[in-house]
């Protein structure tokens, strides 16, 4: 993609990143909003596989209140629980 084709596919334009890029440079972050990470699809560079498995109703709702509760996806809890588990078997 070229840099036109970006911008268009991010629906942004050159001068908002021209702008974007001087604020930071300069330390300026005032229209920054650190109150909330935006949450997604993980960037990985491996192809993902969906996995699924029965939970208990008690489980899965736990799930959904630690997960809201860490401004996180219910996906995303449950990909930090199983790299946690594997880090301590390793």
């Amino acid at each position: 993609m070229n840099d036109e084709e970006l911008y268009r596919f991010f629906g942004t334009t050159e001068n908002d990143v021209d702008r974007t890029v001087d604020k930071v440079e300069t330390g300026d972050y005032s229209d920054f909003d650190f109150s909330r990470v935006m949450q997604g699809r993980p960037m990985e560079k491996e192809r993902m596989e969906t996995v699924s498995a029965p939970v208990a109703q008690s489980r899965v709702k736990a799930m959904n209140r630690a997960a809201k509760a860490q401004g996180i996806s219910r996906s995303e809890f449950i990909r930090r629980a199983i790299d946690r588990e594997l880090m301590a078997l390793s």
